[in-house]
């Protein structure tokens, strides 16, 4: 657009600068004529009679008085035709008058380079010429039709001369029209073939948003231009490299968790045969926990966190639910919130979170205070307890698979090291936002952004 811009204004400098837009012109000896005639018949009339007797005459010519001046300016020093004529006037009307002022009133164009223009004559000589009246054996001199002639009488009032149908305005502007529609014409062209070249970028921009929010194979669109096709069709081999690799590593470690659970439930069934009680235990529990670390680690990996389908559900009813099993367990847990919130989201994945979260703050917190909040488009689930929070500059370690900031506690809080990570993956595959806030003496935050 900045282009088509600057050309059109280099054509509109070249219009104005190599041509003179005057449609219409008339004789300067004529008009200084018809002029004098004009003047030596309202000024002879009473004052009272003057602008009525303007009214009747020339319908060639439109001829007014007033009492004040009819026009604001004069320019009849910057063309010497222009001063030539007033000069004629003056000379013409003699002491009977105090002054003439000649204005162009058609469509002109003012520039502060207007010297551009070649003036031909030298000022000297222009300067001596504009002060001479025009004599009987020059040539007719025609001069433009838009002028505009003001004469003072003695008393100090006005008479204006102009032709009645002045061309000037929009007829003055034709040599732009050409100039103005082209432009609008190269603009709409433009706009449209950016558009046309934008409109594949966009598509792509969304498939690209799609594939982190779902493991599917998202197609992208390769209509448009050819050179987009080779991009989209180069994008949908990534993907299918991608989920090629996905596929391959989920199926291993499908076996490996299928042979591991058969490993697990052998020693499940020796276990239970041990005399000692405490040996027993002792060896059930680590059985426990190896179990529930195969299945969290074959969910996590196999996408279940992040498959099924968006359905409408109430994810009010959903922490309501999730606060009164952790009650009913004997752990301290509250709501606040509506009663009743529907949202588009995928209930199983958003359970597993929002349970990990509240499991997260009862075992290292030992509370958990749920907040759910609704403005018209989002909704905000803030999970507060009394821990000691996670340093900023260690958030990204705690989100990563299998990582446990707090060592020392491991062995004391079972966990596999992939709440976080679950959490994450959930929350982004809904086009969400979680952050993590640590205040002194109110605890540690989680804040939980989702979209309606």
């Amino acid at each position: 657009m900045l282009s088509v811009l600057a050309v059109q204004t280099q054509a509109a400098f070249q219009v104005w600068l190599f041509s003179e837009p005057e449609i219409r012109l008339t004789g300067a000896r004529w008009l200084a004529e018809q002029t004098t005639n004009f003047a030596v018949e309202i000024f002879a009339q009473p004052v009272s009679g003057r602008k009525l007797k303007a009214e009747q005459m020339s319908s060639v010519l439109s001829v007014a008085w007033s009492a004040e001046k009819p026009i604001e300016r004069s320019n009849s020093d910057h063309d010497l035709m222009f001063a030539r004529l007033g000069a004629t006037i003056k000379a013409m009307l003699g002491n009977t008058i105090r002054a003439v002022e000649l204005h162009d009133t058609g469509f002109s164009v003012i520039a502060p380079f207007q010297r551009i223009k070649t003036d031909v004559m030298p000022a000297t000589i222009a300067a001596s010429l504009s002060t001479l009246p025009l004599s009987s054996n020059e040539p007719e001199t025609l001069i433009p039709a838009s002028l505009r002639i003001a004469v003072q009488g003695r008393d100090g009032s006005w008479m204006s001369v102009s032709f009645a149908e002045t061309v000037g305005g929009i007829g003055y502007a034709l040599p732009l029209l050409p100039l103005i529609g082209g432009g609008l014409i190269i603009a709409a062209i433009s706009t449209l073939l950016a558009r046309r070249i934008v409109a594949p970028l966009d598509r792509l921009v969304e498939a690209a948003d799609q594939i982190g929010k779902t493991r599917d194979f998202v197609t992208v669109s390769d209509q448009g231009l050819y050179e987009f096709g080779g991009v989209a069709r180069a994008f949908e081999d990534m993907q299918r490299r991608l989920l090629s690799f996905v596929t391959e590593r989920t199926q291993m470690l499908a076996a490996i968790s299928h042979d591991l659970r058969t490993s697990l439930t052998r020693m499940r069934i020796c276990a239970e045969q041990l005399d000692a009680e405490d040996d027993r235990n002792a060896i059930m529990s680590e059985i426990s926990d190896m179990t529930a670390m195969v299945d969290t680690t074959l969910a996590f990996a196999s996408g279940e966190t992040s498959e099924a389908t968006n359905q409408s559900m109430d994810l009010a009813a959903l922490l309501i639910s999730l606060v009164d099993e952790a009650t009913d367990k004997g752990l301290d847990c509250s709501y606040v919130g509506p009663d009743h919130l529907e949202i588009v989201g995928r209930l199983i994945p958003l359970k597993r979170a929002f349970r990990n979260l509240i499991d997260n703050a009862v075992k290292y917190g030992s509370v958990a205070r749920v907040d759910l909040k609704a403005s018209h488009d989002r909704v905000e689930i803030g999970i507060n307890d009394n821990g000691p929070g996670i340093p900023e500059d260690r958030i990204e370690e705690a989100m990563a698979p299998f990582r446990r900031l707090d060592q020392s506690r491991s062995a004391e809080i079972p966990g596999t090291g992939l709440g976080l990570t679950i959490v994450r993956d959930v929350i982004s595959s809904h086009g969400g936002a979680i952050t993590f806030r640590t205040e002194h003496g109110r605890g540690f935050t989680v804040t939980v952004l989702l979209p309606k």
